[in-house]
């Protein structure tokens, strides 16, 4: 059975994160720290942190995962407040409600995590919309702490499978309404597979937030997020990820068409949907082999 400590984080503007840790038998300088997706936990997949957490033992890589302000549909966490006799207040989070750009928040405090256990070479990990907070992350924030960037099924959010303009038309049309009347905070039903505020609606699904990191279509601006990236970058694709509106080789080739990074890999799981069910091993040995044997 492998061995996780249960551990916090606390992020820059006082709010306390739960999370998994493993120390690895013979702990060298190298972590791995897994970035959830949207509506996700740290716990999500139980099978892939074994399997992270015994790859990266085998070389000594410290392996955690954490969950983020977008965790669950809406739920809450504390912020610590010296002002309440608890020492705490409760938070309301979660995906329906997050503000993306927070998001620099709470990979802070992971890459901090790391740092104060005298790490020095941190590797983000990101899956699913954690995919766009470490891209978002990576291509804006100076971090010499972040010698390595994972994307793991980047998928456009506007572009998915599925896609209907005129209805996202009407429903862009209905959350900006919503957001002059002064209702962007709002919590509403039926504009997604979970409940979401207006504000919330056109970070996730409108054009050029800064969430639209994997804007592969567009003609203009396509994937300039991403192609600030300079740290070495490892992209993994789902063969048959269900959230493709185009053949994942296509996507692939803009991926590489506008990456920047001098240390750069692009990888296809074949027959992998977008959790990689059924790919798991596969997808986590080329994620530690990457972080073992690149230059990071």
């Amino acid at each position: 059975m492998t061995q996780f400590s249960l551990e916090e984080i606390i992020t820059s503007d006082n709010l306390v994160h739960q999370g998994i840790f493993h120390l690895p038998k013979n702990p060298g300088k190298k972590a791995i720290v897994w970035v959830h997706g949207l509506t996700s936990k740290f716990y999500s997949d139980p099978k892939l942190m074994e399997l992270f957490a015994n790859m990266s033992d085998e070389q000594g890589i410290g392996f955690a995962s954490f969950h983020t302000r977008g965790h669950d549909y809406v739920t809450s966490t504390h912020r610590l407040d010296s002002a309440n006799e608890k020492g705490y207040v409760h938070e309301t989070i979660g995906s329906g409600v997050e503000n993306f750009t927070d998001c620099i928040k709470d990979i802070d405090a992971m890459v901090s995590f790391f740092v104060h256990r005298g790490y020095s070479s941190v590797t983000l990990v990101g899956h699913s919309t954690g995919a766009n907070k470490v891209c978002y992350y990576a291509g804006t924030v100076p971090d010499d702490r972040v010698s390595g960037v994972v994307l793991a099924g980047p998928m456009s959010d506007r572009y998915s499978a599925g896609f209907d303009e005129a209805i996202n038309r009407e429903h862009q049309r209905i959350m900006e309404q919503k957001i002059r009347e002064g209702k962007g905070d709002e919590l509403l039903t039926g504009f997604d597979f979970f409940p979401l505020t207006p504000k919330r609606w056109m970070s996730l699904l409108g054009k050029g937030s800064p969430e639209d990191v994997f804007n592969y279509r567009d003609e203009i601006g396509a994937l300039s997020t991403f192609g600030a990236i300079k740290s070495p970058l490892l992209v993994i694709f789902a063969g048959n990820d269900e959230h493709a509106d185009q053949p994942i080789t296509t996507i692939r080739k803009s991926f590489d068409a506008h990456a920047a990074s001098s240390v750069y890999k692009s990888v296809i799981i074949n027959d992998a949907d977008h959790g990689f069910t059924g790919k798991e091993a596969e997808f986590v040995s080329e994620i530690v082999s990457w972080v073992t044997t690149s230059s990071l």
